[in-house]
């Protein structure tokens, strides 16, 4: 029996073909209990005359991003960095949005815990805005959904362009951002956020297929702790997505700002009851 030609000296289809077929076994696989404590395995296989090149052409056409690739002989630099190319690229991806490249819900949420936590301990404030593109549907079902990836993407740019290097910038649903603003308080929040949505005013979208540019307009609500008191990220947002409600209902196009998160919370349990505190201070007692 004639022995298989040593891949690549085959087709480059031929590696293909078994690479996806090994992907979809493992992906079907019953995982053994070992798998859930991080235990596992490197499967290696030998592909003759494949260069790094060839590797970059094969794993770009097929998405391999999650296979590794190094060289038996030869400098193996080139091939580390690209290894690290790629950890770098697939830690992006795990935290961004794909198309605005602005962090994911998942990022938000771990960020927004973290800086609630650095606001209580350092007692500085902290802003929370929720911006909202007004009347998205209807751009999408007039000029089609390319036109209205195109309008999310100009606003992930906006807030890109307009935040500070230490603030955060997040899609955090279809058609809903966010930003993180560390140290800021209610005035000049107020000031940044307001900057923002009149610059959104000012944009000409232009989209395939459309004669006229589209104007857009954003609505945004603000929530602020003052680092005072102890807040949580569900009250922060919630706070915040009750003043981008309050300025969709006004007309939208605007900003509204939330009662401040540490007036709204409630009295601290005091370690004294009433009746001894009118015992310390006047030394009567009820009755």
């Amino acid at each position: 029996m004639k022995p298989d030609p040593p891949l690549l000296d085959a087709p480059p289809e031929a590696l293909l073909a078994e690479l996806e077929t090994l992907r979809r076994m493992l992906a079907e696989a019953e995982k053994p209990p070992c798998a859930a404590e991080g235990e596992g395995m490197v499967i290696m296989r030998l592909c003759t005359g494949l260069d790094l090149a060839g590797w970059e052409t094969l794993s770009h056409r097929q998405d391999l991003r999650d296979w590794l690739a190094l060289p038996l002989s030869a400098d193996c630099l080139p091939f580390l960095t690209r290894i690290q190319q790629t950890l770098r690229e697939l830690v992006f991806l795990s935290e961004h949005d794909p198309l605005t490249k602005l962090y994911n819900r998942g990022a938000f949420d771990r960020i927004l815990a973290a800086e609630i936590v650095r606001s209580s301990r350092a007692g500085q404030s902290l802003a929370l805005v929720l911006f909202d593109l007004d009347d998205f549907k209807s751009i999408n079902d007039s000029f089609g959904h390319p036109c209205g990836d195109r309008v999310l993407e100009t606003i992930g740019s906006l807030l890109l362009a307009e935040k500070r290097s230490y603030d955060y910038a997040a899609r955090v649903g279809g058609e809903e951002f966010a930003l993180i603003l560390p140290g800021l308080g209610l005035v000049r929040a107020e000031m940044v956020v307001g900057r923002i949505v009149e610059a959104a005013r000012t944009l000409k979208v232009v989209c395939d297929g459309v004669n006229t540019p589209l104007r857009v307009t954003i609505s945004a609500g603000l929530a602020i702790t003052k680092g005072k008191m102890s807040t949580t990220p569900e009250k922060l947002y919630a706070l915040a997505d009750a003043a981008l409600y309050q300025a969709k209902a006004a007309g939208k196009d605007r900003v509204v700002a939330a009662p401040i998160a540490d007036l709204t919370a409630p009295p601290e349990k005091t370690l004294v009851r009433a009746d001894e505190k009118r015992f310390l201070f006047t030394g009567l007692t009820k009755g």
